[in-house]
């Protein structure tokens, strides 16, 4: 399928809902005229903006491409007004979505350009969430295990560590865990809230060193446990979260002034919404 090919799929079949911020101020000229109907300059940009900015690559090919789509989306406007679809209840209907979608990109594309979070606002932001997540006393474990396939074997391991085994020699000869056995049973650092339940409470109960006197059965089987050591969470940079902050910042402002909007509207609701033809008798 050829450049003009995908545009004119990308284009013809459904109804084009531009973002109003690809909307451009062109010179009130036309590209083209059919039966003495112009295509605005302004449509041209408005179309050709937002095919680039879904990845289209910008080229005299291209444009010369889309200026036949639209002069092809023209001819057919035109025939669809000869025979009066525009005004068919579903036109209206679809015209009144449409229109409330653009208006509301405007205001929101305004909403955000008046309340663009300071860099003030972002730092203590990202300093609120960082003393919320210190204060949880989130922890975080370097654990290893030796799997066992049942309880016996499990129980007999532990009393081989109770006489001064060594927990990574045994995992290593012992464990049924492949991912981990050869690497001495180690798991690398995660919070005990990403394990199966048993296991991640079993680590939340062990000191640095110590290792679990009874098996933890999960569905995997019967895990001896070992605590290697432990640490606080390490907290993302301002840098690397920063843009996270601001879409938060941003949308909890919007929520809050769609709120308002409707706390001060006078608000009627009518009739029922059921399925569709329910109503008719």
């Amino acid at each position: 399928m050829n450049l003009k090919q995908t545009l004119r799929s990308a284009l013809l079949p459904a109804l084009f809902l531009p973002l109003a911020a690809l909307a451009a101020e062109a010179p009130n000229k036309a590209i083209a005229k059919v039966n003495g109907v112009n295509i605005p300059h302004s449509r041209f940009d408005l179309v050709a903006k937002s095919q680039i900015s879904q990845g289209q690559e910008d080229s005299p090919q291209f444009r010369e491409d889309l200026r036949e789509v639209l002069i092809t989306r023209e001819v057919l406007t035109q025939e669809a007004l000869k025979r009066k679809l525009d005004k068919d209840p579903s036109y209206t209907a679809q015209m009144d979505v449409m229109k409330q979608q653009i208006l509301l990109g405007m205001l929101f594309e305004d909403f955000i350009k008046k309340h663009e979070p300071t860099e003030t606002a972002l730092r203590q932001e990202y300093d609120k969430v960082k003393a919320e997540n210190d204060k949880a006393g989130r922890r975080e474990y370097l654990s290893r295990h030796i799997l066992l396939k049942d309880e016996a074997t499990a129980r007999a391991v532990i009393e081989q560590l109770h006489s001064g085994g060594d927990f990574a020699e045994i995992a290593k000869e012992k464990s049924v865990d492949p991912g981990s056995a050869h690497k001495g049973g180690e798991l690398g650092w995660s919070e005990p809230e990403r394990f199966v339940g048993p296991y991640g409470e079993a680590l939340k109960k062990l000191k640095k060193g110590e290792y679990t006197k009874e098996p933890v059965q999960t569905q995997f089987g019967f895990h001896v446990i070992q605590v290697v050591d432990e640490r606080a969470p390490a907290f993302p940079e301002y840098d690397s979260v920063k843009d996270q902050i601001r879409q938060s910042l941003i949308s909890k402002a919007r929520d809050e002034y769609v709120d308002s909007l409707r706390a001060k509207a006078k608000i009627e609701k009518i009739g029922s919404v059921g399925a569709a033809g329910s109503d008719k008798k």
